[in-house]
């Protein structure tokens, strides 16, 4: 290596589980961290002090003054300005010597695999779990590693899925998670939490990278950082978990999302939509964008319903999987224009959509 990488990495290399051979193989990796938040900015930045040769960041948020404690990226001056641009600029400058690429998207079942291709492992620091079985799903699609972490308020907890055909998201939490778990927007989110789980994060992408036997693989790390307790539980591949992942790329991709800004542009212009709040009476009632009401069970357990075949229909929640659930229904019983909002309702919040 030249004089100044060289000398940037000496300490590094000093350590038997490196030596010069492990900083090769660090420098020659490319990961993707996907979510430039409060697990993102600790792993990306120990990923990049670390010598990881390429990293890549996909986030489409822009910073938030409310983040900064927990998002050591950023500064007070960053606010309102791109995740991706200002993490990129921040880790280049702390390490000269690797590339960063950015991905300013929002992550979808249409980009997706695209996205995921071009790199070697995949790092989940995302906070919804319909992303997250999306990563998951794609992940096992392309036969990549994914490192995954997650916390609430004063725990956290960390695993790697599909590593070497390992146990996955879906044989850990069988079933989709539903709605009712909450962000770290709504319910708080504890810094030193997110500190460490992301860096124990990054700490799994570098024994990937350098084939350490003790990957948590099959394995759940959890922290309670306020007793100081650890515990590593062991789970197993649960039948037709992968199969299911699989299933979910292996037919023609067809579009059942919308975003904020297309919909926000057909009513504008007033196009002929059908818009249907698949939340709760009282959700509704205390904030919607417009459309009628009805719930997802109620259509769940209909056969008939008042819209034509040929109307375009865009359904939406709180936050995407009810509003998701409701299309794929409705598009079996023939509807091919049902739509599902991207991000629903908190997502159409946070952009200040402005109808």
């Amino acid at each position: 290596m030249p004089g100044k990488q060289n000398e940037y990495y000496s300490s590094h290399q000093k350590l038997s589980l490196i030596d010069t051979s492990g900083q090769r193989l660090l420098q020659q990796s490319n990961v993707l961290v996907v979510g430039a938040g409060g697990l993102g900015c600790p792993c990306l930045q120990i990923l990049a002090g670390a010598g990881v040769g390429i990293i890549g960041i996909a986030d489409f948020d822009v910073v938030s003054i409310s983040n900064l404690h927990r998002q050591a990226l950023y500064n007070y001056n960053d606010a309102s300005k791109l995740k991706t641009q200002v993490a990129a600029e921040r880790l280049t400058a702390y390490n000269p010597f690797i590339s960063v690429q950015t991905h300013n998207i929002m992550v979808d079942e249409s980009n997706v695999l695209e996205l995921l291709s071009a790199y070697d492992i995949i790092v989940d620091g995302t906070d919804n779990f319909s992303t997250r079985y999306l990563i998951n799903d794609a992940c096992v699609h392309l036969n990549k590693p994914l490192v995954y972490g997650a916390i609430h308020q004063t725990e956290g907890h960390v695993t790697v899925f599909n590593y070497n055909n390992s146990p996955t998201l879906r044989c850990l939490f069988p079933k989709d998670e539903n709605e009712s778990i909450a962000s770290c927007a709504e319910i708080g989110a504890y810094n030193i939490v997110t500190s460490i789980i992301g860096t124990m994060m990054a700490n799994e992408v570098v024994k990937i990278i350098l084939h350490h036997p003790d990957v948590l693989a099959g394995k759940l790390n959890q922290l309670d950082v306020l007793s100081g307790k650890t515990f590593k539980i062991q789970y197993q591949e649960v039948e037709g978990s992968r199969q299911k992942s699989k299933e979910r790329f292996s037919k023609s991709f067809i579009n059942k999302t919308i975003s904020a800004t297309k919909l926000k542009e057909k009513m504008i212009t007033n196009q002929s939509i059908n818009l249907v709040d698949v939340r709760e009476e009282d959700e509704h009632n205390n904030f919607n964008i417009g459309g009628i009401n009805i719930p997802l069970q109620k259509i769940l357990n209909q056969t008939s319903f008042d819209f034509s075949t040929t109307d375009e229909i865009i359904l939406y929640c709180q936050k995407g999987n009810r509003s998701n659930q409701a299309a794929e229904y409705l598009f079996t019983k023939g509807f091919k224009n049902a739509l599902s909002l991207e991000g629903g309702v908190n997502l159409w919040q946070k952009i200040s959509v402005d109808i």
